[in-house]
Protein backbone atom coordinates (compact mmCIF):
# COMPACT_ATOMS: atom_id res chain seq x y z
CA UNK A 1 0.00 0.00 0.00
CA UNK A 2 1.29 3.47 -0.88
CA UNK A 3 0.09 6.81 0.44
CA UNK A 4 0.43 9.74 -1.99
CA UNK A 5 -0.93 12.41 0.37
CA UNK A 6 -2.50 12.61 3.78
CA UNK A 7 -6.08 12.67 2.49
CA UNK A 8 -5.99 9.99 -0.22
CA UNK A 9 -5.03 6.35 0.08
CA UNK A 10 -3.86 4.48 -3.01
CA UNK A 11 -3.90 0.71 -3.14
CA UNK A 12 -3.23 -1.94 -5.78
CA UNK A 13 -6.48 -3.87 -6.18
CA UNK A 14 -8.39 -6.14 -8.51
CA UNK A 15 -11.67 -4.39 -9.32
CA UNK A 16 -14.85 -6.18 -10.40
CA UNK A 17 -17.62 -4.05 -11.91
CA UNK A 18 -20.96 -5.75 -12.62
CA UNK A 19 -24.12 -4.40 -14.23
CA UNK A 20 -27.45 -6.03 -15.17
CA UNK A 21 -28.08 -6.14 -18.91
CA UNK A 22 -31.32 -4.34 -19.91
CA UNK A 23 -32.20 -3.57 -16.31
CA UNK A 24 -34.35 -0.56 -17.27
CA UNK A 25 -36.50 -2.70 -19.56
CA UNK A 26 -36.89 -5.38 -16.87
CA UNK A 27 -37.81 -2.83 -14.21
CA UNK A 28 -40.26 -1.00 -16.44
CA UNK A 29 -42.19 -4.15 -17.29
CA UNK A 30 -42.20 -5.61 -13.74
CA UNK A 31 -40.64 -3.22 -11.24
CA UNK A 32 -41.50 -4.99 -7.96
CA UNK A 33 -40.61 -8.45 -9.26
CA UNK A 34 -37.28 -7.24 -10.66
CA UNK A 35 -36.45 -5.44 -7.43
CA UNK A 36 -37.19 -8.51 -5.28
CA UNK A 37 -35.28 -10.86 -7.58
CA UNK A 38 -32.25 -8.54 -7.60
CA UNK A 39 -32.27 -8.48 -3.81
CA UNK A 40 -32.49 -12.29 -3.65
CA UNK A 41 -29.59 -12.65 -6.10
CA UNK A 42 -27.54 -10.23 -4.03
CA UNK A 43 -28.24 -12.04 -0.74
CA UNK A 44 -28.09 -15.63 -2.03
CA UNK A 45 -25.32 -15.41 -4.64
CA UNK A 46 -23.33 -12.18 -4.87
CA UNK A 47 -22.50 -11.43 -1.22
CA UNK A 48 -21.63 -15.01 -0.22
CA UNK A 49 -19.38 -15.34 -3.27
CA UNK A 50 -17.56 -12.08 -2.59
CA UNK A 51 -17.04 -13.01 1.08
CA UNK A 52 -15.98 -16.56 0.17
CA UNK A 53 -13.31 -15.23 -2.21
CA UNK A 54 -12.02 -12.71 0.36
CA UNK A 55 -13.32 -9.63 -1.40
CA UNK A 56 -15.56 -6.77 -0.28
CA UNK A 57 -18.48 -4.97 -1.84
CA UNK A 58 -17.40 -1.34 -2.24
CA UNK A 59 -20.56 0.09 -3.76
CA UNK A 60 -24.04 -0.92 -4.88
CA UNK A 61 -25.20 0.83 -8.03
CA UNK A 62 -28.86 -0.21 -8.01
CA UNK A 63 -28.56 -2.46 -11.04
CA UNK A 64 -25.08 -3.74 -10.20
CA UNK A 65 -22.14 -3.50 -7.83
CA UNK A 66 -18.41 -2.82 -7.52
CA UNK A 67 -16.22 -5.24 -5.56
CA UNK A 68 -12.52 -5.07 -4.69
CA UNK A 69 -10.06 -7.92 -4.11
CA UNK A 70 -6.44 -8.09 -3.01
CA UNK A 71 -5.93 -11.13 -5.27
CA UNK A 72 -6.54 -11.17 -9.03
CA UNK A 73 -7.12 -14.93 -8.90
CA UNK A 74 -9.82 -14.46 -6.25
CA UNK A 75 -11.50 -11.76 -8.36
CA UNK A 76 -11.62 -14.03 -11.41
CA UNK A 77 -12.89 -17.03 -9.46
CA UNK A 78 -15.55 -14.89 -7.77
CA UNK A 79 -16.80 -13.49 -11.08
CA UNK A 80 -16.98 -16.97 -12.60
CA UNK A 81 -18.81 -18.33 -9.55
CA UNK A 82 -21.40 -15.53 -9.58
CA UNK A 83 -22.03 -15.87 -13.30
CA UNK A 84 -22.29 -19.66 -13.18
CA UNK A 85 -24.68 -19.66 -10.22
CA UNK A 86 -26.81 -16.82 -11.54
CA UNK A 87 -27.02 -18.24 -15.07
CA UNK A 88 -28.00 -21.66 -13.70
CA UNK A 89 -30.98 -20.10 -11.93
CA UNK A 90 -31.98 -17.56 -14.56
CA UNK A 91 -31.90 -20.09 -17.40
CA UNK A 92 -35.04 -21.58 -15.87
CA UNK A 93 -36.91 -18.35 -16.72
CA UNK A 94 -38.16 -17.12 -20.06
CA UNK A 95 -35.48 -15.35 -22.08
CA UNK A 96 -37.10 -11.91 -21.82
CA UNK A 97 -37.26 -12.02 -17.98
CA UNK A 98 -33.72 -13.16 -17.15
CA UNK A 99 -31.47 -11.04 -14.94
CA UNK A 100 -28.02 -11.40 -16.47
CA UNK A 101 -24.83 -9.67 -15.37
CA UNK A 102 -22.14 -8.20 -17.55
CA UNK A 103 -18.79 -8.00 -15.78
CA UNK A 104 -15.51 -6.15 -16.27
CA UNK A 105 -12.32 -6.80 -14.28
CA UNK A 106 -9.15 -4.74 -14.05
CA UNK A 107 -6.06 -4.59 -11.84
CA UNK A 108 -4.12 -1.52 -10.79
CA UNK A 109 -3.84 1.34 -8.36
CA UNK A 110 -7.12 2.75 -7.05
CA UNK A 111 -8.03 5.62 -4.75
CA UNK A 112 -9.72 4.17 -1.68
CA UNK A 113 -12.01 6.25 0.51
CA UNK A 114 -14.52 5.28 3.17
CA UNK A 115 -17.41 3.62 1.36
CA UNK A 116 -16.16 4.30 -2.17
CA UNK A 117 -13.37 3.75 -4.67
CA UNK A 118 -12.13 5.89 -7.57
CA UNK A 119 -9.49 6.20 -10.27
CA UNK A 120 -8.58 5.07 -13.75
CA UNK A 121 -8.39 1.41 -12.68
CA UNK A 122 -12.05 1.53 -11.67
CA UNK A 123 -13.05 3.45 -14.80
CA UNK A 124 -11.36 0.89 -17.05
CA UNK A 125 -13.14 -1.98 -15.28
CA UNK A 126 -16.46 -0.16 -15.82
CA UNK A 127 -15.74 0.33 -19.54
CA UNK A 128 -14.71 -3.33 -19.93
CA UNK A 129 -18.00 -4.34 -18.34
CA UNK A 130 -19.82 -2.49 -21.14
CA UNK A 131 -17.91 -4.60 -23.67
CA UNK A 132 -19.09 -7.88 -22.13
CA UNK A 133 -22.14 -9.73 -23.43
CA UNK A 134 -25.00 -10.64 -21.04
CA UNK A 135 -23.69 -13.40 -18.79
CA UNK A 136 -20.12 -12.64 -19.90
CA UNK A 137 -16.85 -11.42 -18.36
CA UNK A 138 -14.17 -9.21 -19.94
CA UNK A 139 -10.83 -8.74 -18.19
CA UNK A 140 -7.88 -6.44 -18.81
CA UNK A 141 -4.45 -7.61 -19.90
CA UNK A 142 -2.93 -6.37 -16.62
CA UNK A 143 -5.32 -8.53 -14.58
CA UNK A 144 -4.73 -11.53 -16.83
CA UNK A 145 -0.98 -11.16 -16.41
CA UNK A 146 -1.31 -11.03 -12.63
CA UNK A 147 -3.75 -13.97 -12.43
CA UNK A 148 -1.58 -16.14 -14.70
CA UNK A 149 -2.44 -19.82 -14.63
CA UNK A 150 -5.14 -19.27 -12.00
CA UNK A 151 -7.64 -18.47 -14.75
CA UNK A 152 -9.27 -21.86 -15.10
CA UNK A 153 -11.45 -21.24 -18.18
CA UNK A 154 -10.55 -20.65 -21.84
CA UNK A 155 -9.57 -17.05 -22.66
CA UNK A 156 -10.37 -15.32 -25.92
CA UNK A 157 -8.16 -12.39 -26.98
CA UNK A 158 -10.09 -9.25 -27.94
CA UNK A 159 -7.08 -7.15 -28.92
CA UNK A 160 -6.38 -3.59 -27.79
CA UNK A 161 -9.66 -1.79 -27.28
CA UNK A 162 -10.33 1.91 -27.45
CA UNK A 163 -12.59 2.56 -24.43
CA UNK A 164 -14.80 5.61 -24.02
CA UNK A 165 -13.02 8.48 -22.20
CA UNK A 166 -9.87 6.36 -21.71
CA UNK A 167 -6.95 7.87 -23.64
CA UNK A 168 -4.85 4.73 -23.99
CA UNK A 169 -5.89 1.47 -25.58
CA UNK A 170 -6.44 -1.45 -23.22
CA UNK A 171 -5.59 -5.08 -23.90
CA UNK A 172 -8.70 -7.12 -23.20
CA UNK A 173 -9.74 -10.76 -23.02
CA UNK A 174 -13.10 -12.50 -22.75
CA UNK A 175 -13.58 -15.47 -20.44
CA UNK A 176 -15.46 -18.24 -22.23
CA UNK A 177 -17.92 -19.36 -19.57
CA UNK A 178 -20.16 -21.27 -21.96
CA UNK A 179 -17.41 -23.58 -23.16
CA UNK A 180 -16.17 -24.41 -19.69
CA UNK A 181 -19.68 -24.92 -18.32
CA UNK A 182 -20.55 -27.31 -21.11
CA UNK A 183 -17.51 -29.39 -20.20
CA UNK A 184 -18.46 -29.59 -16.54
CA UNK A 185 -20.13 -32.74 -15.29
CA UNK A 186 -23.53 -32.33 -13.68
CA UNK A 187 -21.93 -33.25 -10.35
CA UNK A 188 -19.35 -30.47 -10.74
CA UNK A 189 -22.06 -27.93 -11.54
CA UNK A 190 -23.97 -29.14 -8.49
CA UNK A 191 -20.92 -28.66 -6.26
CA UNK A 192 -20.51 -25.10 -7.51
CA UNK A 193 -24.11 -24.20 -6.72
CA UNK A 194 -23.94 -25.92 -3.30
CA UNK A 195 -21.04 -23.82 -2.01
CA UNK A 196 -21.65 -22.50 1.50
CA UNK A 197 -23.94 -19.46 1.55
CA UNK A 198 -23.99 -17.90 4.98
CA UNK A 199 -26.54 -15.33 6.17
CA UNK A 200 -25.59 -11.69 6.58
CA UNK A 201 -26.59 -9.15 9.24
CA UNK A 202 -26.26 -5.39 9.55
CA UNK A 203 -26.28 -3.72 12.97
CA UNK A 204 -27.53 -0.16 12.52
CA UNK A 205 -26.57 2.65 14.92
CA UNK A 206 -29.14 2.79 17.69
CA UNK A 207 -31.31 5.93 17.62
CA UNK A 208 -30.67 8.20 20.58
CA UNK A 209 -33.87 9.75 21.90
CA UNK A 210 -34.18 12.61 24.39
CA UNK A 211 -32.92 16.16 24.42
CA UNK A 212 -29.21 15.88 25.25
CA UNK A 213 -27.12 16.05 22.02
CA UNK A 214 -24.11 14.70 23.94
CA UNK A 215 -25.91 11.34 24.13
CA UNK A 216 -25.65 10.73 20.38
CA UNK A 217 -22.36 8.89 20.80
CA UNK A 218 -23.97 6.17 22.90
CA UNK A 219 -26.21 4.77 20.19
CA UNK A 220 -23.26 4.56 17.82
CA UNK A 221 -21.02 3.13 20.52
CA UNK A 222 -23.48 0.29 21.06
CA UNK A 223 -22.84 -0.72 17.45
CA UNK A 224 -19.12 -1.24 18.07
CA UNK A 225 -19.63 -3.67 20.93
CA UNK A 226 -22.39 -5.61 19.19
CA UNK A 227 -20.55 -5.89 15.87
CA UNK A 228 -17.40 -7.09 17.67
CA UNK A 229 -19.38 -9.75 19.51
CA UNK A 230 -21.39 -10.75 16.45
CA UNK A 231 -18.22 -11.26 14.44
CA UNK A 232 -17.43 -14.22 16.70
CA UNK A 233 -20.64 -16.07 15.80
CA UNK A 234 -19.94 -18.99 13.52
CA UNK A 235 -21.59 -18.91 10.13
CA UNK A 236 -22.65 -15.25 10.14
CA UNK A 237 -21.42 -12.48 7.84
CA UNK A 238 -21.43 -9.14 9.68
CA UNK A 239 -21.47 -5.87 7.74
CA UNK A 240 -18.71 -3.49 8.78
CA UNK A 241 -19.53 -0.58 11.10
CA UNK A 242 -18.52 2.00 8.51
CA UNK A 243 -21.18 0.71 6.11
CA UNK A 244 -23.89 0.65 8.79
CA UNK A 245 -23.12 4.21 9.95
CA UNK A 246 -24.46 5.55 6.65
CA UNK A 247 -27.94 4.79 8.03
CA UNK A 248 -27.56 6.57 11.37
CA UNK A 249 -30.41 8.96 10.59
CA UNK A 250 -32.95 6.12 10.62
CA UNK A 251 -34.83 7.64 7.69
CA UNK A 252 -34.02 4.87 5.18
CA UNK A 253 -36.49 2.05 4.64
CA UNK A 254 -35.26 -1.23 6.12
CA UNK A 255 -35.98 -3.07 2.89
CA UNK A 256 -33.73 -0.58 1.11
CA UNK A 257 -31.02 -1.12 3.71
CA UNK A 258 -31.22 -4.85 3.13
CA UNK A 259 -30.84 -4.33 -0.60
CA UNK A 260 -28.02 -1.81 -0.25
CA UNK A 261 -26.01 -3.94 2.15
CA UNK A 262 -27.05 -7.33 0.78
CA UNK A 263 -28.08 -8.80 4.14
CA UNK A 264 -30.94 -10.98 5.28
CA UNK A 265 -31.13 -9.64 8.85
CA UNK A 266 -31.06 -6.12 10.31
CA UNK A 267 -30.69 -5.27 13.99
CA UNK A 268 -31.64 -1.77 15.10
CA UNK A 269 -32.94 -0.04 18.20
CA UNK A 270 -33.08 3.07 20.32
CA UNK A 271 -31.39 4.44 23.46
CA UNK A 272 -32.87 6.88 25.96
CA UNK A 273 -31.02 8.28 28.97
CA UNK A 274 -32.31 10.35 31.84
CA UNK A 275 -30.95 11.37 35.21
CA UNK A 276 -32.32 8.22 36.80
CA UNK A 277 -32.07 5.44 34.21
CA UNK A 278 -31.04 4.18 30.77
CA UNK A 279 -33.54 2.42 28.52
CA UNK A 280 -32.61 0.50 25.40
CA UNK A 281 -34.93 -1.19 22.91
CA UNK A 282 -33.68 -3.50 20.14
CA UNK A 283 -35.38 -5.41 17.34
CA UNK A 284 -34.27 -8.03 14.85
CA UNK A 285 -35.89 -8.05 11.39
CA UNK A 286 -35.81 -10.68 8.65
CA UNK A 287 -35.56 -8.53 5.53
CA UNK A 288 -36.43 -11.24 3.03
CA UNK A 289 -39.67 -12.10 4.84
CA UNK A 290 -40.26 -8.49 5.90
CA UNK A 291 -41.04 -9.82 9.38
CA UNK A 292 -40.07 -8.92 12.94
CA UNK A 293 -38.26 -11.83 14.65
CA UNK A 294 -38.16 -10.30 18.15
CA UNK A 295 -38.18 -7.10 20.21
CA UNK A 296 -36.37 -6.78 23.53
CA UNK A 297 -35.99 -4.06 26.15
CA UNK A 298 -33.28 -3.37 28.74
CA UNK A 299 -32.91 -0.83 31.53
CA UNK A 300 -30.44 0.15 34.23
CA UNK A 301 -29.10 2.99 36.36
CA UNK A 302 -26.76 5.68 34.89
CA UNK A 303 -23.79 4.53 36.99
CA UNK A 304 -24.14 1.11 35.32
CA UNK A 305 -23.58 2.63 31.88
CA UNK A 306 -20.55 0.66 30.76
CA UNK A 307 -21.50 -2.57 32.53
CA UNK A 308 -24.96 -2.28 31.02
CA UNK A 309 -23.49 -1.64 27.58
CA UNK A 310 -21.39 -4.81 27.76
CA UNK A 311 -24.26 -6.83 29.19
CA UNK A 312 -26.69 -5.64 26.54
CA UNK A 313 -24.26 -6.39 23.73
CA UNK A 314 -23.75 -9.92 25.05
CA UNK A 315 -27.46 -10.53 25.63
CA UNK A 316 -28.37 -9.25 22.18
CA UNK A 317 -25.70 -11.32 20.50
CA UNK A 318 -26.58 -14.56 22.22
CA UNK A 319 -30.28 -14.06 21.72
CA UNK A 320 -29.62 -13.32 18.05
CA UNK A 321 -27.50 -16.43 17.50
CA UNK A 322 -30.14 -19.07 18.41
CA UNK A 323 -32.85 -17.04 16.68
CA UNK A 324 -30.86 -16.86 13.46
CA UNK A 325 -29.82 -20.52 13.71
CA UNK A 326 -33.47 -21.50 14.13
CA UNK A 327 -34.65 -19.28 11.25
CA UNK A 328 -31.88 -20.52 8.96
CA UNK A 329 -32.52 -24.15 9.91
CA UNK A 330 -36.23 -23.83 9.12
CA UNK A 331 -35.31 -22.32 5.77
CA UNK A 332 -32.85 -25.15 5.06
CA UNK A 333 -35.33 -27.86 6.05
CA UNK A 334 -37.87 -26.49 3.56
CA UNK A 335 -35.39 -26.90 0.70
CA UNK A 336 -35.38 -29.89 -1.59
CA UNK A 337 -32.25 -32.02 -0.93
CA UNK A 338 -30.78 -31.32 -4.37
CA UNK A 339 -30.95 -27.57 -3.70
CA UNK A 340 -29.16 -27.57 -0.35
CA UNK A 341 -25.78 -25.86 -0.22
CA UNK A 342 -22.91 -26.65 2.15
CA UNK A 343 -24.15 -24.19 4.77
CA UNK A 344 -27.63 -25.78 4.77
CA UNK A 345 -26.10 -29.23 5.13
CA UNK A 346 -23.99 -28.15 8.12
CA UNK A 347 -27.01 -26.51 9.78
CA UNK A 348 -29.04 -29.69 9.52
CA UNK A 349 -26.09 -31.76 10.75
CA UNK A 350 -25.72 -29.57 13.87
CA UNK A 351 -29.41 -29.94 14.60
CA UNK A 352 -29.13 -33.73 14.49
CA UNK A 353 -25.68 -34.13 16.05
CA UNK A 354 -26.59 -32.79 19.48
CA UNK A 355 -29.69 -34.94 19.91
CA UNK A 356 -27.24 -37.67 20.91
CA UNK A 357 -29.19 -40.64 19.65
CA UNK A 358 -27.41 -43.04 17.33
CA UNK A 359 -29.70 -42.75 14.29
CA UNK A 360 -29.72 -38.94 14.19
CA UNK A 361 -26.02 -38.84 15.02
CA UNK A 362 -25.22 -41.14 12.11
CA UNK A 363 -27.29 -38.98 9.76
CA UNK A 364 -25.39 -35.91 10.98
CA UNK A 365 -22.14 -37.56 9.94
CA UNK A 366 -23.54 -38.22 6.46
CA UNK A 367 -24.65 -34.59 6.10
CA UNK A 368 -21.23 -33.30 7.14
CA UNK A 369 -19.53 -35.53 4.59
CA UNK A 370 -21.95 -34.20 1.96
CA UNK A 371 -21.12 -30.61 2.98
CA UNK A 372 -17.40 -31.23 2.56
CA UNK A 373 -18.01 -32.83 -0.83
CA UNK A 374 -20.16 -29.85 -1.85
CA UNK A 375 -17.58 -27.26 -0.74
CA UNK A 376 -14.13 -28.52 0.14
CA UNK A 377 -13.04 -25.02 1.17
CA UNK A 378 -15.75 -24.57 3.82
CA UNK A 379 -13.90 -24.66 7.15
CA UNK A 380 -17.00 -24.99 9.33
CA UNK A 381 -17.94 -28.30 7.70
CA UNK A 382 -14.54 -29.70 8.69
CA UNK A 383 -14.85 -28.27 12.22
CA UNK A 384 -18.11 -30.04 12.91
CA UNK A 385 -16.91 -33.21 11.19
CA UNK A 386 -13.99 -33.24 13.66
CA UNK A 387 -16.38 -32.66 16.57
CA UNK A 388 -18.55 -35.46 15.25
CA UNK A 389 -15.58 -37.83 15.53
CA UNK A 390 -14.89 -36.61 19.09
CA UNK A 391 -18.51 -37.18 20.14
CA UNK A 392 -18.50 -40.59 18.47
CA UNK A 393 -15.64 -41.58 20.74
CA UNK A 394 -17.11 -39.90 23.85
CA UNK A 395 -20.50 -41.58 23.34
CA UNK A 396 -18.88 -45.00 22.91
CA UNK A 397 -20.07 -45.40 19.31
CA UNK A 398 -16.62 -46.04 17.87
CA UNK A 399 -15.39 -49.40 16.67
CA UNK A 400 -11.77 -48.25 16.34
CA UNK A 401 -10.59 -45.59 18.80
CA UNK A 402 -7.21 -45.04 17.16
CA UNK A 403 -8.63 -44.67 13.65
CA UNK A 404 -11.35 -42.24 14.80
CA UNK A 405 -8.85 -40.19 16.79
CA UNK A 406 -6.57 -39.90 13.75
CA UNK A 407 -9.53 -38.90 11.58
CA UNK A 408 -10.59 -36.23 14.10
CA UNK A 409 -7.07 -34.79 13.95
CA UNK A 410 -7.08 -34.78 10.15
CA UNK A 411 -10.41 -32.97 10.00
CA UNK A 412 -9.52 -30.42 12.68
CA UNK A 413 -6.19 -29.66 11.00
CA UNK A 414 -7.96 -29.31 7.63
CA UNK A 415 -10.39 -26.80 9.16
CA UNK A 416 -7.58 -24.62 10.51
CA UNK A 417 -5.72 -24.86 7.22
CA UNK A 418 -8.78 -23.51 5.41
CA UNK A 419 -9.31 -20.66 7.90
CA UNK A 420 -6.26 -20.11 10.16
CA UNK A 421 -7.93 -17.17 11.94
CA UNK A 422 -11.10 -19.09 12.90
CA UNK A 423 -11.12 -19.27 16.70
CA UNK A 424 -13.69 -22.08 16.74
CA UNK A 425 -11.63 -24.20 14.34
CA UNK A 426 -8.53 -23.65 16.48
CA UNK A 427 -10.47 -24.54 19.63
CA UNK A 428 -11.65 -27.84 18.16
CA UNK A 429 -8.09 -28.67 17.11
CA UNK A 430 -6.93 -27.92 20.66
CA UNK A 431 -9.71 -30.08 22.08
CA UNK A 432 -8.74 -33.00 19.84
CA UNK A 433 -5.08 -32.71 20.88
CA UNK A 434 -5.97 -32.58 24.58
CA UNK A 435 -8.81 -35.08 24.81
CA UNK A 436 -7.72 -37.75 22.35
CA UNK A 437 -3.92 -37.55 22.49
CA UNK A 438 -3.20 -35.88 25.87
CA UNK A 439 -0.90 -33.38 24.13
CA UNK A 440 -1.69 -30.88 26.87
CA UNK A 441 1.05 -28.28 26.27
CA UNK A 442 0.36 -28.21 22.54
CA UNK A 443 -3.36 -27.91 23.21
CA UNK A 444 -2.91 -24.98 25.61
CA UNK A 445 -0.89 -23.08 23.01
CA UNK A 446 -3.58 -23.70 20.38
CA UNK A 447 -6.32 -22.60 22.77
CA UNK A 448 -4.52 -19.34 23.46
CA UNK A 449 -4.53 -18.65 19.73
CA UNK A 450 -8.21 -19.60 19.62
CA UNK A 451 -9.43 -17.21 22.34
CA UNK A 452 -7.14 -14.48 21.01
CA UNK A 453 -8.67 -14.86 17.54
CA UNK A 454 -12.24 -15.08 18.87
CA UNK A 455 -12.52 -13.65 22.39
CA UNK A 456 -16.32 -13.70 22.19
CA UNK A 457 -16.66 -17.31 21.06
CA UNK A 458 -18.35 -19.26 23.85
CA UNK A 459 -17.37 -22.67 22.50
CA UNK A 460 -13.68 -21.71 22.34
CA UNK A 461 -13.68 -20.79 26.04
CA UNK A 462 -15.68 -23.87 27.06
CA UNK A 463 -13.49 -26.29 25.13
CA UNK A 464 -10.35 -24.62 26.48
CA UNK A 465 -11.48 -25.32 30.04
CA UNK A 466 -11.20 -29.04 29.30
CA UNK A 467 -7.43 -29.16 28.99
CA UNK A 468 -7.05 -27.43 32.37
CA UNK A 469 -9.40 -29.94 33.97
CA UNK A 470 -7.48 -32.82 32.41
CA UNK A 471 -4.24 -31.51 33.93
CA UNK A 472 -5.72 -30.75 37.36
CA UNK A 473 -5.76 -26.95 37.15
CA UNK A 474 -9.31 -26.64 38.43
CA UNK A 475 -9.20 -22.89 38.99
CA UNK A 476 -8.28 -22.07 35.39
CA UNK A 477 -10.76 -24.67 34.14
CA UNK A 478 -13.55 -23.12 36.20
CA UNK A 479 -12.82 -19.57 35.03
CA UNK A 480 -12.86 -20.62 31.37
CA UNK A 481 -15.99 -22.75 31.66
CA UNK A 482 -17.85 -19.95 33.45
CA UNK A 483 -16.79 -17.46 30.80
CA UNK A 484 -18.04 -19.75 28.05
CA UNK A 485 -21.41 -20.14 29.76
CA UNK A 486 -21.73 -16.38 30.33
CA UNK A 487 -21.16 -15.79 26.64
CA UNK A 488 -23.85 -18.28 25.66
CA UNK A 489 -26.51 -18.31 28.37
CA UNK A 490 -29.46 -19.08 26.05
CA UNK A 491 -27.73 -21.40 23.60
CA UNK A 492 -29.82 -24.46 22.76
CA UNK A 493 -26.63 -26.51 23.20
CA UNK A 494 -25.83 -25.01 26.63
CA UNK A 495 -25.76 -28.50 28.21
CA UNK A 496 -22.46 -29.01 26.38
CA UNK A 497 -20.99 -25.99 28.22
CA UNK A 498 -22.47 -27.27 31.47
CA UNK A 499 -20.55 -30.54 31.15
CA UNK A 500 -17.26 -28.61 31.09
CA UNK A 501 -18.34 -26.49 34.05
CA UNK A 502 -19.28 -29.60 36.01
CA UNK A 503 -15.93 -31.19 35.16
CA UNK A 504 -14.08 -28.10 36.41
CA UNK A 505 -15.96 -28.26 39.74
CA UNK A 506 -15.14 -31.97 40.02
CA UNK A 507 -11.42 -31.32 39.55
CA UNK A 508 -11.69 -28.54 42.17
CA UNK A 509 -13.17 -31.13 44.58
CA UNK A 510 -16.44 -29.16 44.58
CA UNK A 511 -18.45 -32.34 44.19
CA UNK A 512 -21.77 -30.86 45.31
CA UNK A 513 -21.43 -28.13 42.66
CA UNK A 514 -20.39 -30.69 40.04
CA UNK A 515 -23.54 -32.69 40.78
CA UNK A 516 -25.75 -29.61 40.42
CA UNK A 517 -24.29 -28.68 37.02
CA UNK A 518 -24.32 -32.27 35.77
CA UNK A 519 -28.00 -32.56 36.64
CA UNK A 520 -28.72 -29.24 34.90
CA UNK A 521 -26.99 -30.50 31.79
CA UNK A 522 -28.78 -33.84 31.87
CA UNK A 523 -32.09 -32.04 32.25
CA UNK A 524 -31.44 -30.45 28.85
CA UNK A 525 -30.00 -33.59 27.25
CA UNK A 526 -30.15 -36.85 29.24
CA UNK A 527 -28.08 -38.80 26.69
CA UNK A 528 -24.76 -36.92 26.94
CA UNK A 529 -22.40 -39.57 28.31
CA UNK A 530 -19.79 -37.07 29.52
CA UNK A 531 -22.37 -35.60 31.90
CA UNK A 532 -23.49 -39.06 33.07
CA UNK A 533 -19.89 -40.06 33.80
CA UNK A 534 -19.29 -36.76 35.61
CA UNK A 535 -22.39 -37.21 37.75
CA UNK A 536 -21.49 -40.81 38.60
CA UNK A 537 -17.94 -40.02 39.77
CA UNK A 538 -19.05 -36.93 41.74
CA UNK A 539 -21.64 -38.98 43.61
CA UNK A 540 -19.07 -41.71 44.23
CA UNK A 541 -16.62 -39.12 45.59
CA UNK A 542 -19.22 -38.19 48.24
CA UNK A 543 -19.84 -41.87 49.09
CA UNK A 544 -23.36 -41.64 47.68
CA UNK A 545 -22.81 -45.10 46.26
CA UNK A 546 -26.39 -46.14 45.54
CA UNK A 547 -27.08 -42.90 43.66
CA UNK A 548 -23.82 -43.34 41.74
CA UNK A 549 -24.84 -46.89 40.77
CA UNK A 550 -28.25 -45.66 39.63
CA UNK A 551 -26.49 -43.20 37.30
CA UNK A 552 -24.19 -46.01 36.19
CA UNK A 553 -27.22 -48.04 35.12
CA UNK A 554 -28.57 -45.07 33.16
CA UNK A 555 -25.20 -44.74 31.45
CA UNK A 556 -25.32 -48.41 30.43
CA UNK A 557 -28.79 -47.88 28.99
CA UNK A 558 -27.40 -45.12 26.76
CA UNK A 559 -24.08 -46.88 26.14
CA UNK A 560 -24.69 -50.62 26.62
CA UNK A 561 -21.22 -51.67 25.45
CA UNK A 562 -19.37 -49.40 27.88
CA UNK A 563 -16.38 -51.13 29.46
CA UNK A 564 -13.80 -49.54 31.72
CA UNK A 565 -10.97 -51.31 29.90
CA UNK A 566 -11.99 -49.62 26.64
CA UNK A 567 -12.80 -46.25 28.18
CA UNK A 568 -9.39 -46.10 29.88
CA UNK A 569 -7.83 -45.38 26.48
CA UNK A 570 -10.19 -42.45 25.89
CA UNK A 571 -10.21 -41.05 29.43
CA UNK A 572 -8.47 -37.70 28.93
CA UNK A 573 -7.17 -36.97 32.45
CA UNK A 574 -3.50 -37.14 33.39
CA UNK A 575 -2.27 -40.23 35.22
CA UNK A 576 -3.31 -39.55 38.85
CA UNK A 577 -6.67 -38.02 37.98
CA UNK A 578 -7.40 -40.80 35.49
CA UNK A 579 -6.78 -43.54 38.06
CA UNK A 580 -9.14 -41.92 40.57
CA UNK A 581 -11.76 -41.22 37.87
CA UNK A 582 -11.76 -44.87 36.75
CA UNK A 583 -11.91 -46.14 40.34
CA UNK A 584 -15.00 -44.01 40.98
CA UNK A 585 -16.65 -45.34 37.83
CA UNK A 586 -16.05 -48.83 39.26
CA UNK A 587 -17.81 -47.74 42.46
CA UNK A 588 -20.72 -46.68 40.24
CA UNK A 589 -20.97 -50.29 39.11
CA UNK A 590 -19.63 -49.92 35.58
CA UNK A 591 -18.18 -53.18 34.22
CA UNK A 592 -14.53 -53.88 33.48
Amino acid sequence: MKTKCTSLTHQDLAILVADVSEYSRLAESAEDETHLRMRAIRVDIVDPCVVFYRGRIVKNTGDGFIAAFDSCADAVRCSLQIQNENEAGENLRSADRRIRFRMGLNFGEAIVEQGDIFGTTVNVAARLEQCAPPGGIVISGSLRDMAGTNIEVPVEELGSLHLKNISRRVRAYALRLGSIDSNLTSAARGRAIRRAKIPGIAVLPFRTTGVDPDDLYFGEGMVDDIILALSNIRGLMVIARTSALAYRSGSTDRQQIGQDLGVRYVLNGSVRRSASDIRITSELIDIQKNSLIWVDRYSGAPHELFDLQDRIATRIVWSIAPQIREAELKRAIRKRPENMNAYDLVLQAINLLYRMNFADFSRAGELLRMAIAADDGYALAYVYAALWQVHRIAQGWTYDFEADAIEATRLATAAVKRDPADGFALAVEGHVRAMLFREFDVAKEIFERAVSAAPGNAMAWALSSGVYSYTGDGRAALERAQRGLRLSPVDTQAYFYLSFLAMAHYVNNNYDEAIIWCRKGLGANPRLCANLRGLAVSLAALDRVEEARQVGRILLDVQPYFRLSNYARACPFNDDLRTTFLDRLRIAGLPE
